[in-house]
């Protein structure tokens, strides 16, 4: 599947939400962090909580577009789940 592209407005908008979640085999496998905030803010509080130990960053956008993608395929199972 591919995602939309992240826009520059997205990038610096204080108000964009961010999806980050966690790779195979790490702890919070399976799961997400929902982080209002740039980008960059996103990234710098996913080093600040978990070190390296997170994967990817997917705008608000891309994330719903992932959602969807699941529910269409049969796949909801794929769907992390949020990490509160």
């Amino acid at each position: 599947m591919k995602h939309s592209p992240i826009t520059m407005e997205e990038v610096n908008d204080p108000n964009s939400v961010w999806y980050c979640t966690f790779g195979c085999g790490q702890k919070h496998a399976g799961h997400y962090v929902k982080i209002k905030g740039t980008f960059e803010d996103a990234r710098e509080e996913m080093f600040a909580r978990y070190g390296k130990e997170w994967c990817l960053q997917y705008s608000e956008k891309q994330w719903n577009e992932w959602v969807q993608h699941c529910k269409e395929t049969g796949r909801e199972h794929w769907i992390e789940k949020e990490l509160k």
